[in-house]
C-alpha cells in the first residue's frame, strides 16, 4: 500500500547569491561570478601566469618546451601567410601559366615548408600538453588531500566548509583545462599579432574593423561563463544533496532503515524535487545563454560584412593589388578565426580561473588553519598534564562548551570525566588531545603549553579512542596498523593488540584473516558488525602505544561486561588513561579520580569514595545504576524512566557475578 506523505513540508533549498554570509565564503564566489569584462581582461595575464607556474611546478622542463614550441608555431604561422603574398604576385601577373607557376614554385615551396612545420609544432605542443595536464591534477588533488587532513579540527566546524571543499575539488581538475586553455590562448594571440602585423602592412584600416568584429562574440562567451559559474555556485549544496538521498538508496548500512520505514517513495519523491527544481535552473539557464549568443553573432556577423564590403571597395577603386587583396582576403579570414578563437579560449580560461579561484581560496583558508609550526618541546616522560582555565566556544555558538576548566592528569592515573550528555566531557577530551586549541586558558605537559608544542609529534604520544570511531575501507590488519602507521607492520604486534581488544578471535574467522578487505562495495571486501568495528578501533588504539590514552565511550557497542574487561585490560596497560563512560560502575573499579562535568564545567572532583560521601551527582547516578544493574537497566542516568515496573511488567534480575565489581561489592 501507497503511503501518502507531505513532500511539501521538506523545502529544496539552494545557495541564494543574495543571502546573508556570515563566514565571508559565498561572497568571494557570487563576486567572481559578477566580474564585469574589464575585469576579465584585466586578469588575463594573470591567469595566463597562474597556469604557466601551476605547470612549471608540475613539470619545469615540459613547461619551457611547450612555450618555446608555441612560439616557433606562432612564428612559422607568421611567416608562412607573408610568404603567401610571393606566391599570389606572379600567379596573378602577366604571362603564359606555366611560366607563372614556375616563378610561383619557390615560394610555394617556403609556404609548404612554414605551414609543415607549424602543423608539427601544434602537434609536438598538444603532446606536451597532454603529459603536463595529469601531472597538474594529480599535484593539486594531492595538496588538497594534504590540507584536508592536516587542517586544524575547527576548521570542520565552519558551517561552508563541506560545500567549500568540494567546489575546491571541482577547481582542483582546473589547472589541466587552464593549461589547454593558455595554450590555445597563447597559441591565438601569437597567430593573431603575426598575421594581424601582415595585414596592417597591406591596409591598416582592416585591423579595427576586424577587432569589431569579434568583440561581440567575445562579450557573449564571457556573459555565459558567468552564468554557468553562477548556476554551478547557487547548486553546491543541492547537488551534495542528490548525493546523500542516493548514498541513502544504494549503500548497504541504509538498505534495512529505507525498507523498515517504506523510505522509497519519500525519498525518491526528495529526490525529484531536487532535480525538477535543478532543471527548471538549467532551462533558464539555457534560454538566457542562447539569447546571449544570439545577440553577440548578430553584431559580429554585421561588422564581418563591413570588412569584407571595405576589402572589396579597396580591391575596386585599385588602392590595393590583386595580389595584395588575395593576401588580405586570406589574412582577414585567418585573423578572423584566430579573433574568434581567441576570444572563446578567453572565455574558456575565464571559466576554468573562476574554478580555479575556488581551489586557490580554499587552500589559502585551509592553510591558514594548518597548526603553527612548534616551539615547545614535547616531554619525553611527562609527569603531569594540567589545564589550567581552559574555554573554548565553538564556530557559530554563543555559549562556551568548556567555560573554564582547570585539572590534573598525573602519570599513571586512570582519570574519569562523567556527567550527562552535553556537559562537555568530549570536548574537553579533545582539548587534550590537542584537536583543538582553547581560545584561553593553557593545557600544560610538565609546565609546557601544548598550543607551542609540534602537533604530530604531540599527538604521535597520544591514542584518542572515540565512540565515532571511523570505519577506514582497508583490511582488518592495516585498520589496527594504522593506529601507529609509521611503525613496522610486525604482525605480532598487531595480533597482540587485536587479543588485548578482543578482536582476534572475529578477525581470525574472516576469510582471510588479518588481510580481509572490511569494506563490502569493493572487490573481495565484506562488511563486519558495529560491536567488531568497535573492537577494531580499540585495537587501534592499543597498538598506538601511546603514554595518554583518551578512551572517549568507545565501548558503547558493547554490554557492560564486555566494558568492564575493557577498562581492565586498559589499566593493566600501564599508561595513563582519561576515561569518559556513562556505566559509573567501571569508573568505580577503574578509577583513580574522577571530574564530574555539568555545564561545561567541573561540578565535583575526588575519588570515588570522595564523591560518594559528598552525595552529589556521582553519588545519586551511582546509586541508580546500581539499582538499575540489579534491574537488567544497566546505563540509566539520572532523569531517565526506569524501563522496568512502569507499565506493569516484571523486570528480569541478572547475575550478580556479570556486573562490574565495584558495583556487586558496594
Amino acid at each position: 500500500m501507497t503511503r501518502a506523505f507531505d513532500v511539501d513540508a521538506v523545502p529544496v533549498t539552494v545557495v541564494d547569491d543574495l543571502a546573508p554570509d556570515p563566514d565571508g565564503w559565498q561572497s568571494g564566489y557570487v563576486s567572481t561570478a559578477k566580474t564585469g569584462y574589464r575585469t576579465v581582461a584585466k586578469r588575463l595575464p594573470l591567469l595566463i601566469v597562474t597556469s604557466i607556474r601551476l605547470s612549471a611546478q608540475a613539470s619545469r622542463a615540459r613547461t619551457v618546451a611547450l612555450l618555446l614550441v608555441q612560439a616557433a608555431s606562432s612564428v612559422a604561422g607568421a611567416f608562412g601567410l607573408y610568404a603567401t603574398t610571393d606566391v599570389l604576385s606572379p600567379l596573378f601577373g602577366a604571362g603564359a601559366t606555366p611560366d607563372r607557376i614556375r616563378a610561383a614554385l619557390p615560394s610555394m615551396l617556403v609556404v609548404l615548408a612554414l605551414t609543415a612545420s607549424r602543423s608539427l609544432c601544434d602537434s609536438i605542443a598538444k603532446a606536451i600538453a597532454q603529459q603536463l595536464g595529469p601531472m597538474m591534477d594529480a599535484r593539486a588533488m594531492i595538496r588538497l588531500q594534504e590540507l584536508c587532513t592536516s587542517a586544524e579540527l575547527v576548521a570542520f566546524d565552519k558551517a561552508d566548509w563541506v560545500d567549500a571543499s568540494q567546489r575546491a575539488e571541482r577547481g582542483s581538475i582546473s589547472a589541466r583545462a587552464m593549461l589547454t586553455n593558455t595554450q590555445l590562448v597563447l597559441q591565438s594571440l601569437s597567430t593573431l599579432v603575426g598575421v594581424a602585423g601582415v595585414l596592417a602592412v597591406l591596409h591598416p584600416v582592416l585591423v579595427p574593423l576586424l577587432l569589431l568584429s569579434v568583440v561581440p562574440r567575445w562579450w557573449a562567451a564571457v556573459r555565459v561563463a558567468r552564468l554557468d559559474y553562477k548556476v554551478f555556485v547557487r547548486w553546491v549544496e543541492g547537488r551534495r544533496r542528490q548525493h546523500l538521498l542516493t548514498a541513502l538508496a544504494v549503500t548497504t548500512g541504509s538498505a534495512a532503515s529505507v525498507r523498515a520505514l517504506s523510505l522509497s517513495g519519500y525519498l525518491v519523491e526528495r529526490y525529484r524535487r531536487i532535480t525538477d527544481a535543478y532543471l527548471a535552473e538549467r532551462l533558464r539557464l539555457v534560454r538566457a545563454e542562447t539569447l546571449s549568443m544570439i545577440a553577440g553573432n548578430a553584431v559580429a556577423g554585421f561588422f564581418t560584412g563591413v570588412v569584407y564590403a571595405v576589402l572589396a571597395i579597396l580591391l575596386w577603386r585599385q588602392a590595393i593589388p590583386l595580389a595584395v587583396g588575395g593576401t588580405a582576403y586570406l589574412a582577414v579570414s585567418r585573423v578572423q578565426q584566430a579573433l574568434l578563437r581567441l576570444a572563446m579560449d578567453i572565455n574558456d580560461l575565464y571559466a576554468e580561473g573562476l574554478y580555479l579561484e575556488d581551489y586557490r581560496s580554499f587552500c589559502a583558508d585551509a592553510a591558514g588553519h594548518l597548526p603553527p609550526a612548534g616551539t615547545e618541546p614535547v616531554p619525553a616522560d611527562f609527569e603531569e598534564i594540567v589545564a589550567e582555565d581552559v574555554r573554548f566556544t565553538y564556530q557559530g555558538a554563543t555559549t562556551p562548551a568548556v567555560a573554564g576548566v582547570s585539572l590534573r592528569v598525573r602519570r599513571g592515573q586512570v582519570v574519569a570525566f562523567v556527567g550527562e550528555n552535553g556537559a562537555a566531557k568530549t570536548t574537553m577530551s579533545k582539548l587534550l588531545a590537542r584537536l583543538y586549541l582553547p581560545d584561553s586558558g593553557r593545557i600544560l605537559w610538565d609546565g609546557h603549553d601544548s598550543a607551542g608544542m609540534d602537533v604530530e609529534e604531540l599527538r604521535s604520544r597520544i591514542a584518542f579512542i572515540d565512540q565515532d570511531h571511523t570505519r577506514f575501507p582497508f583490511t582488518a590488519g592495516e585498520n589496527i596498523r594504522i593506529g601507529d602507521w609509521t611503525a613496522e607492520p610486525e604482525p605480532a604486534r598487531i595480533e597482540q593488540a587485536a587479543r588485548h581488544a578482543d578482536a582476534h578471535r572475529f578477525i581470525g574467522d574472516l576469510p582471510r584473516g588479518y588481510d580481509t578487505l572490511l569494506e563490502r562495495s569493493l572487490s573481495g571486501g565484506l562488511s563486519v558488525s558495529g560491536g567488531q568495528w568497535q573492537r577494531l578501533a580499540l585495537a587501534r588504539g592499543f597498538f598506538r602505544q601511546a603514554d595518554l590514552v583518551i578512551a572517549d565511550e568507545p565501548t558503547s557497542n558493547l554490554d557492560a561486561a564486555a566494558e568492564a574487561a575493557f577498562y581492565r585490560r586498559l589499566r593493566e596497560y600501564g599508561g595513563t588513561v582519561v576515561m569518559i563512560t556513562h556505566r559509573l560502575g567501571n569508573v568505580a573499579e577503574c578509577a583513580d579520580y574522577i571530574y564530574v562535568f555539568a555545564d561545561g564545567r567541573i561540578a565535583e572532583e575526588g575519588t570515588h569514595g570522595d564523591l560518594l560521601a559528598a552525595d552529589g551527582w556521582y553519588a545519586r547516578s551511582y546509586r541508580i545504576q546500581r539499582q538499575s544493574f540489579e534491574r537488567g537497566d544497566e546505563n540509566r542516568l539520572p532523569g531517565q524512566s526506569e524501563s522496568s515496573g512502569q507499565n506493569g511488567s516484571s523486570s528480569t534480575s541478572t547475575d550478580g557475578n556479570s556486573l562490574p565489581s565495584a558495583i556487586r561489592s558496594s
